[in-house]
């Protein structure tokens, strides 16, 4: 279980680091005076106790920074070792020759209570590289936190949970079509403080959604402001995706300033084509944020329509390729999923089987909008950086063992949105804490850890 002070510890050092190029962690001894350099590569490699090691993969360590030829060395759930280093003959050797070896993949943006609840099988989302979710988006979530996680099944990946602010609405009795009063938002700011005492990561709103649509800005900010004790923030599906978007990133925006929280802004878009435009807008907004200091970050999912669209015959991309790509491609977002999946796997997005995939495939080999070492910045260290996770999204000492080993010329989403339900491909091995997760061609399951 990963408490909320392991949460915050090293947090100010990670956040100055995540996305900067990192050490090894495990290089030769440094330089000695007096030494020549031909003498200097004579002087022994350092021999990592550990469990096993992955020899001979490019390593991509999350942090943003070039690839590498390298070796991965891991003990119980920690990394030990990453770079340069002998081999000890004691350890069981992974061959990843030809190769990717990167952090396990973090989705921010998911709908999975549910299924995680039922102790369903992980393999959506094994085969994708995922080793940590978070639900509870959209201001949908269990009422009791704490509850949640007491009843849990031994998780087959790391999870961790918002409060939703319908929840919240609800646990105050706030009727459907009312407005919260100045005593229900006393009440529904306890219930705050409860949720986030018991391992809430923060407060999430679905504002284009009824009664959600009934909050006011001031009451966005009183909550937000009991976010502050607990270090947490606001994860927001804004009131309007379409026509009035630039208005409702605004909003967002005034919150966090006001509330000095950081803000989470979910599945990034301009819904149709005459709003195509302002997608532009949208990122320059993120930008002008950060620089008035709101530490404000956006997630995209690869998929140029979104489930509501697929109820429309034919179907409609609401969503621009380019406006997609531009998301993607912008320093201030990164990869969610949006998953929505339901008993027995059923899914009606193929986001749900395929985002992370689809990026190293669509966007990284076959339409170079990013680099690859980019994208797995995109799916790790940036999202553990929002997440305040001290010790995951990069592969590096003492850090813990999400790993994951990819094919790059191989790898691929294949479910689409007549097909939804098809495994990617490509993923050739997770580990999940230190302990194989899954191994393309084989089902394996262990247990992950409750994030909060």
């Amino acid at each position: 279980m990963i408490t909320r002070r392991q949460f915050l510890i090293g947090i100010s050092a990670m956040a100055a680091s995540a996305l900067l190029p990192l050490g090894t962690g495990c290089q030769r001894k440094p330089a000695q005076a007096g030494i020549s350099s031909e003498e200097q590569k004579e002087i022994p490699l350092f021999i990592p106790d550990c469990d096993w090691i992955i020899d001979g993969a490019v390593v991509i360590d999350g942090s943003g920074g070039s690839a590498m030829q390298g070796r991965i060395a891991v003990k119980g759930d920690k990394i030990v070792a990453v770079g340069d280093f002998q081999i000890n003959e004691k350890a069981s050797l992974i061959d990843a020759q030809g190769l990717v070896v990167t952090p396990g993949f973090i989705d921010i943006h998911t709908h999975t209570e549910d299924y995680i609840l039922a102790g369903e099988s992980m393999a959506p989302f094994l085969s994708q590289g995922v080793t940590t979710q978070v639900g509870g988006n959209c201001g949908r979530s269990p009422r009791d936190i704490k509850g949640y996680f007491r009843q849990l099944p031994a998780t087959k990946i790391n999870y961790g949970l918002f409060i939703g602010y319908r929840t919240l609405r609800e646990l105050a009795g706030v009727s459907g079509s009312k407005k919260a009063s100045a005593d229900d938002i006393i009440t529904m700011q306890g219930h705050l403080a409860q949720a986030m005492a018991d391992g809430a990561l923060g407060l999430s709103t679905g504002l284009e959604y009824a009664p959600q649509h009934l909050a006011t800005e001031e009451e966005l900010i009183s909550l937000c402001r009991v976010l502050r004790d607990y270090g947490g923030f606001y994860s927001t599906h804004i009131r309007n995706e379409y026509g009035g978007v630039v208005q409702a990133l605004d909003e967002a925006i005034r919150i966090g300033l006001a509330a000095e929280v950081p803000v989470q802004y979910s599945h990034i878009k301009a819904g149709y084509p005459e709003n195509w435009d302002k997608t532009e807008v949208l990122l320059a907004m993120l930008a002008d944020a950060n620089r008035k200091g709101l530490d404000i970050t956006a997630d995209v999912y690869p998929y140029t329509f979104s489930s509501t669209d697929l109820g429309k015959k034919p179907l409609i991309h609401s969503i621009s390729e380019q406006g997609m790509e531009a998301a993607a491609a912008d320093p201030f977002v990164f990869f969610g999923s949006d998953t929505g999946i339901y008993s027995g796997g059923r899914a009606t997005h193929p986001r749900a089987y395929g985002t992370f995939p689809r990026v190293l495939a669509m966007l990284v080999r076959d339409k170079k909008v990013i680099s690859l070492e980019t994208a797995v910045a995109k799916m790790t260290s940036m999202p553990a950086r929002r997440l305040r996770l001290a010790d995951r999204g990069l592969l590096k000492a003492g850090y813990k063992a999400d790993i994951v080993l990819l094919d790059p010329a191989k790898v691929r989403d294949r479910a689409t949105q007549d097909s939804p339900m098809l495994l990617s491909e490509g993923i050739n091995k997770v580990w999940i804490n230190g302990r194989l997760a899954w191994e393309e061609g084989s089902t394996r399951t262990v247990a992950g850890e409750k994030i909060r």
